[in-house]
């Protein structure tokens, strides 16, 4: 009876594998798609590629522009991880290919300009708009060219990465006040400025010696100027409520002097003027950017205190966030920068007043292994505020530029891309600027889609290694019965062998 009760569950567990399905399990979107039709583009290399010949069993296609700052360098680091991960068989049967959503920035010059940088060989592809457009509707593929143009602005914004004593990362963008504008302005002219801070914030009581009346006939008055009027008016907030990035022309009048005498907003750069109380003027303007300004914005703006005392060197850091680096010189605050011709953090050889128009800087104790920093872009979505983009992604950019980075599976909500709604991952479709898609080709067959950025290598290599797996020679599908169709046959047989004793007795 034991043998029999054995028997059956054998019978039963093979008659489970039989039915089970055959399908992979992919982890990214399986799809069901139609042959992608054949097309030719330019390489790197200024040469024709048709993408045919490339003949491989297994393709990856990217969409990528070399502009963008966060998620294309992600996307392709993370698929030179895949390539390097392959086995040297599966890598024969594998090719990679990435294709330009910005040609009119993405030449070939520019193309091979950021393989070199990524250290990756594989095609990356460009070509005339008209061309492009039909590759981009062949797979299924919407190109926001709005998106990506803000992209580019966000590109030229600068950041500044800050590591603790205990080797936390953040990063912070710089987001000065008017009062962090007004002492840069004030240094950079060499005033003389006297302000008190109150529980209301800052307010300046003398300016190169002419003091305010006690009696309050005048005042020292902020004025920012109305783009939509042309005036200058007095601010309805104080000066440190004021948004840098949006009034970077600031004015200190005297609350009884002719603002008539102020001279017109810089176009290109931020001023400051001072008006006297006798009507004449004074003012200044900002001709370029230093690491102490992009500094001093960028840690105001997370709310960190600094210290950053002037020396007849210069500026130099003294704390961050309170930390004060000790006296003993057992380590002390170091600037790096960000080399975007190695992808890696130098020790910066200036002081920050000498470091001009950096793009991206660090601060950590100089014990710190640079190699350890995250590059620029990579904490920026781990420090997002409760509320932003529906708490389905990371703003970026500012001004005018700014918008939600969306997580995957979520989307922009109809004309706002200051939020993210939950999309269908079954549509065909998929947004190119916002977001970004890539393909895992059996042959000319998208069978795979994955979305953003935030996958993993390993995750997205399975998915490679199961498309090459899931290929099997033509005669195993021709219709004849197979190995599932003699378990099941078998497994019935048996199974009528092993119960039919049980039922003698009732013949």
């Amino acid at each position: 009876m034991k043998v029999q009760r054995l028997l059956t569950l054998c019978i039963c567990f093979a008659l489970l594998v039989a039915a089970t399905p055959n399908a992979t399990a992919y982890k990214g979107y399986q799809l069901s798609r139609n042959d992608i039709v054949d097309f030719t583009l330019v390489d790197q290399n200024a040469e024709n590629f048709t993408f045919s010949t490339l003949d491989k069993d297994v393709t990856v296609v990217a969409f990528i522009f070399t502009a963008c700052p966060d998620v294309c360098p992600v996307i392709t680091q993370s698929l030179r991880l895949v390539q390097e991960g392959l086995s040297e068989s599966d890598a024969e049967r594998v090719g990679f290919v990435s294709i330009s959503v910005d040609p009119d920035r993405d030449t070939p010059e520019a193309l091979a300009k950021f393989t070199e940088r990524h250290g990756v060989s594989w095609p990356h592809l460009t070509g005339d708009k008209d061309t492009l457009s039909e590759v981009y509707r062949n797979f299924g593929v919407l190109v926001d060219q709005e998106v990506i143009d803000a992209h580019i602005e966000v590109n030229e914004d600068s950041t500044v990465t800050y590591v603790d004593p205990s080797g936390n990362a953040s990063e912070f963008m710089s987001m000065p006040s008017g009062w962090e504008l007004h002492q840069i302005m004030a240094h950079e002219a060499n005033w003389s400025i006297n302000a008190t801070d109150s529980e209301y914030g800052h307010y300046v009581t003398a300016i190169e010696g002419v003091e305010a009346p006690s009696d309050y006939s005048w005042w020292w008055s902020l004025l920012i100027h109305n783009e939509t009027s042309g005036a200058w008016e007095a601010s309805d907030v104080g000066i440190d409520s004021i948004d840098a990035l949006e009034h970077d022309q600031l004015v200190w009048a005297a609350s009884n002097a002719n603002t008539s005498n102020l001279a017109a907003p810089h176009p290109d750069h931020s001023t400051m003027q001072v008006l006297f109380p006798d009507n004449t003027t004074a003012n200044h303007t900002l001709q370029e950017l230093n690491a102490w300004h992009l500094s001093m914005g960028a840690f105001a703006g997370a709310g960190l205190n600094t210290s950053m005392p002037s020396s007849e060197w210069g500026h130099y850091m003294e704390s961050i966030d309170d930390v004060v680096a000790p006296s003993d010189y057992s380590w002390w605050w170091s600037l790096s920068t960000w080399n975007t011709t190695s992808q890696a953090w130098d020790a910066s050889s200036l002081g920050m007043d000498s470091l001009i128009e950096p793009t991206y800087i660090a601060w950590s104790p100089n014990s710190t292994n640079l190699s350890e920093i995250p590059p620029p872009g990579a904490t920026l979505r781990d420090e997002v505020q409760p509320g932003v983009c529906n708490n389905h992604g990371w703003e970026m950019g500012t001004g005018e530029g700014k918008h939600c980075m969306c997580d995957e599976g979520y989307e922009w909500a109809e004309d706002n891309r200051a939020s993210c709604v939950s999309s269908d991952i079954t549509a065909i479709d998929y947004a190119v600027g916002h977001s970004t898609i890539t393909y895992i080709l059996d042959g000319m067959t998208p069978t795979v889609a994955w979305t953003g950025d935030s996958w993993r290598a390993e995750d997205f290599q399975i998915d490679v290694e199961a498309a090459l797996g899931g290929q099997s020679d033509p005669s195993q599908n021709s219709g004849m019965p197979g190995l599932t169709f003699g378990i099941a046959m078998a497994g019935l047989g048996l199974a009528a062998a092993a119960i039919s004793p049980r039922r003698e007795p009732d013949q």
